[in-house]
């Protein structure tokens, strides 16, 4: 079993809700863990009425400058550390615009084999695209440049000694404005040459911590044809050719209206 924890700011209820109610029509009576900010609790009263006593409610603390910046993403990280080390034992993070579409139950199959499951878009995709000069020098990174750059937006891990570690790490960089900062309006970013695109804040923080400590993963397509960010594939490679067929996880979906899971 493996319980799911996402995190909303008011604006994201709507998608928190049809991910979770996606992820228990496909899954088992897992635990929620719902991080909250910037919301108003009267609310987040709905989530008590639609999910009982199988979701916690938890605000994320004002525990740095732009903890609470939406555009620095550092939420994610905070809620990613705190329900790691502090509820559960296996956990899938998903970002609230992503939605499940098929059977989940044997996704601890899938990837309780691995003790941490991270999916990145494309081999092409590296982190000098997507990440700013500065972040580099705070990680003394200079030859993850050439490495492929993780999604952030679905995350697996299970407590164990070197991922409890690991999700400290990655929140302690994350405090460091030069490494989760600048936010993406900046049109031409201070990167390593001009190849770079835009800074992807706690996406650049997790794939250059995935550099340092060494923990990379080889690409699969059966996993990434089922979790993977196809978007992304497809934006960049128009010859990729994707198998929506075996898709579990749909992501960014309510990002454009499309709610399945929850009545019009």
């Amino acid at each position: 079993m493996m319980d799911l924890c996402t995190v909303i700011s008011e604006n994201f209820i709507p998608q928190a809700i049809n991910l979770i109610q996606s992820y228990r029509h496909f899954s088992y009576n897992e635990n929620i863990y719902l991080y909250h900010f910037n919301t108003d609790k009267e609310k987040l009263d709905i989530f008590s009425k639609l999910f009982g006593e199988d979701i916690s409610l938890i605000e994320i603390k004002n525990v740095c400058g732009h903890a609470l910046n939406p555009r620095a993403f550092f939420y994610k990280v905070y809620a990613i550390r705190d329900c790691l080390h502090n509820h559960a034992e296996s956990m899938i993070y998903s970002d609230s615009a992503n939605c499940f579409i098929r059977d989940a139950k044997n996704i601890h199959k899938d990837l309780i084999d691995e003790s941490l499951f991270l999916s990145y878009p494309y081999e092409r995709l590296t982190n000098k695209y997507w990440t700013t000069k500065k972040c580099f020098e705070v990680f003394d990174a200079l030859g993850a440049e050439i490495m492929p750059q993780y999604w952030a937006g679905f995350q697996v891990y299970r407590r164990t000694t070197q991922n409890m570690k690991f999700v400290q790490d990655m929140y302690d960089y994350m405090i460091n404005p030069d490494a989760a900062l600048p936010d993406t309006t900046s049109k031409k970013p201070d990167g390593l040459d001009s190849a770079c695109i835009e800074h992807r804040q706690d996406q650049s923080v997790l794939s250059l911590l995935i550099h340092k400590e060494n923990r990379h993963q080889s690409y699969d397509i059966e996993k990434n044809n089922k979790y993977g960010d196809w978007q992304t594939f497809v934006e960049f490679d128009k010859n990729y050719k994707h198998d929506f067929n075996r898709m579990i996880l749909s992501p960014r979906e309510s990002k454009f209206g499309k709610f399945r899971f929850i009545k019009q």
